[in-house]
């Protein structure tokens, strides 16, 4: 077992920098939540990252919030502030596109981070690749890395004999990234989407890494962790570690039933090299349908002796019109109820306007029925905007019978955290298990790390497998888009995990944090609601939901970032959490009687011993006159 990493985000700033002797004269480097590098010259001083002193100048690597907010109050007094070019629009638009976000998080499959200003800043040069920037009788140039972000750069320097990359959240020493989610993005060349683009930007980083150290720098000053004295070690290990997490992904990839063997080699060869070998699962068993399980897309419809039918999934107009048109040919002589598996809107669309024209009751699991419920209130891939008003929950292992069918409904978090399954036995068919969209026959579906897939024992993947192992022998696993059953036999459901305990491993290693699991979910720290309407001069009341992924325990500060039109209304209190445990508490806010219409946000600040993260959450306010 490797030793633990320490995640120095803030708490080593005051002590001794290692490598700080090394720094030409005039540079000095201090850690910090988001470290801060000042350049002293002829009586002038320059800013990445983070400053709390006037500055005649500042360059931004990217436009991440917290980096654009920890340098915000000496952009806005210095001479010149220098951006990529690839993020203008997240600085000169920033109002804009919250003021859009409102409507467009609903069907949202785009899935970048969010983690976006909240204000317009103003620059005055944005720069490409190869650009140079001349300030002090020093020479910058410029060297666009994407990969962490779609927007970033590098500043390239040599002074003092050095030889020096100002990297922003390029690498963490060690051969480290702060968070595997921010890499999800589409990979056009695979003709793959933005939601199934797992670590979409590792290609990218990779090309990065491999720029920067074919510039052979003496130093790396990162925004976050410590000064990088390795560079080519840390490149070596960070490339290293990438690659092993991205081909071990799809060696148990379930888009190899979808997507074909092809597609798939060329998004692995993008990380793993040109001529690199990727091993994909063999599919496993898999048999036609029962005739009592009719396919509609991604909708399942199952038919009693007597002519009912019950329904897993109403995901859009062709499922509804298929069923109405059943009902209608005389197929069915009722619906009599729903089940959803999950919340992404391929499986959801049509769920209230079915249960409403066939007079039936929708079921779920908790973890989904109160996204279908409140959608407006969370922030996750697919949601539908549209409440689907009454759900009853069924809870996990509940069993209840239903026609010649005993049916058990099942937490599943498998390809997304908000996830169910349904156990379904009728005495002339072995067991089959309603999966949503958990599994397919060449593997997991965990290809959206926005999704929330959690590695850890007590839930996630690791959890499923177990649920698997446990169905009665010769059960049957059905997943909603594909017109099959299939299972796994023992020794592929051993693959599985093993496969999955190598990259969790891997993943550990790659990322800074004491639980790999705040690398790879976005959604551990949150605002719920994560939309509120009010109208000026009203209070709104949020819960900051937490999970303690950590295996100790620990104690949460919240602290609310005031803003002229949303007013914190008292100190938020602190929150205790036992090892991976979640907690909320709550706030309230005050919206300003001279509040514009329009969405405001509200961000937070988080605090727990070495974790130190500003401007980290955000809320969206749409306040109305």
């Amino acid at each position: 077992m490797r030793p633990p990493l320490v995640l120095a985000l803030g708490f080593l700033a005051a002590g001794p920098c290692p490598g700080r002797a090394q720094l030409p004269e005039g540079i000095s480097f201090k850690q910090g939540p988001i470290n801060s590098v000042v350049i002293t010259r002829g009586g002038q001083r320059m800013v990445l990252y983070r400053g709390s002193n006037s500055a005649q100048a500042v360059l931004l690597t990217h436009a991440r919030r917290d980096l654009v907010e920890s340098v915000r109050a000496v952009a806005e007094g210095a001479e010149l502030v220098v951006a990529p070019e690839k993020s203008r629009e997240a600085l000169n638009r920033a109002e804009e596109f919250w003021q859009g976000f409102w409507d467009k998080r609903f069907n949202y499959y785009g899935q970048q981070v969010n983690k976006l200003p909240r204000r317009n800043l103003e620059v005055d040069r944005f720069v490409k690749e190869g650009a140079t920037i001349r300030w002090q009788e020093l020479e910058f140039e410029v060297m666009e890395t994407g990969g962490y972000t779609r927007d970033a750069v590098c500043y390239l320097l040599e002074t003092g004999g050095k030889r020096i990359a100002f990297t922003g959240d390029l690498l963490w020493q060690g051969g480290r990234v702060f968070d595997l989610y921010s890499f999800q993005d589409a990979i056009p060349g695979a003709r793959i989407g933005a939601y199934h683009g797992y670590a979409g930007r590792l290609g990218q980083w990779v090309a990065s890494l491999e720029k920067i150290a074919a510039w052979e720098p003496d130093l790396l000053l990162p925004a976050r962790g410590p000064l990088i004295v390795d560079p080519t070690g840390d490149i070596n290990k960070a490339v290293t570690r990438a690659r092993a997490v991205y081909r071990n992904y799809l060696s148990t990839n379930a888009l190899h039933w979808y997507f074909g063997k092809d597609r798939l080699t060329t998004a692995g060869r993008r990380v793993l090299g040109t001529d690199a070998e990727v091993e994909l699962m063999p599919f496993a068993e898999h048999i036609d349908l029962p005739s009592w399980c009719r396919h509609m897309g991604t909708t399942k419809l199952l038919l009693s002796r007597d002519g009912y039918g019950f329904v897993l999934d109403v995901g859009g107009n062709g499922p509804h019109r298929m069923l109405r048109e059943a009902l209608r040919d005389g197929l069915l002589k009722k619906i009599e109820g729903i089940w959803v598996t999950h919340l992404h809107n391929d499986h959801t669309q049509n769920v209230g306007a079915a249960a409403r024209e066939f007079g039936c009751p929708v079921y779920a699991v908790p973890e989904v029925a109160d996204g279908l419920r409140n959608p407006g209130s969370w922030f996750l891939p697919g949601l539908i905007p549209e409440p689907v008003a009454e759900v009853a929950i069924k809870n996990d292992g509940e069993t209840w019978r239903w026609r010649e069918f005993n049916l058990t409904s099942h937490f599943f978090p498998g390809q997304m955290y908000n996830h169910g399954g349904l156990l379904v036995e009728r005495d002339d068919h072995q067991p089959v298990f309603f999966i949503g969209d958990s599994f397919s026959p060449s593997g997991i579906d965990d290809y959206c790390l926005m999704n929330r897939n959690l590695m850890r024992e007590d839930t996630g993947y690791f959890f499923c497998l177990r649920k698997v192992r446990g169905l009665p022998p010769g059960s049957w696993l059905v997943n909603q888009h594909i017109p099959h059953l299939f299972r796994f036999s023992g020794a592929e459901l051993d693959q599985l995990e093993q496969r999955y305990r190598q990259r969790a491993a891997t993943i550990a290693e790659l990322t800074p944090w004491d639980d790999l699991n705040y690398a790879i979910d976005e959604q551990w720290a949150w605002f719920y609601p994560y939309g509120s309407e009010a109208r000026p001069g009203q209070q709104v009341d949020l819960e900051l939901r937490l999970w303690n992924h950590s295996r100790k325990e620990r104690t949460f500060e919240v602290r609310l970032e005031e803003d002229s039109t949303l007013q914190p209304l008292g100190k938020a209190p602190v929150l205790t959490l036992g090892p991976r445990t979640g907690g909320r508490v709550e706030v309230s806010l005050r919206v300003s009687k001279e509040a514009g219409p329009g969405v405001h946000v509200i961000t937070a600040d988080l605090r727990s011993e070495e974790i130190e993260l500003d401007s980290w959450i955000e809320a969206l306010v749409k306040v109305s006159r």
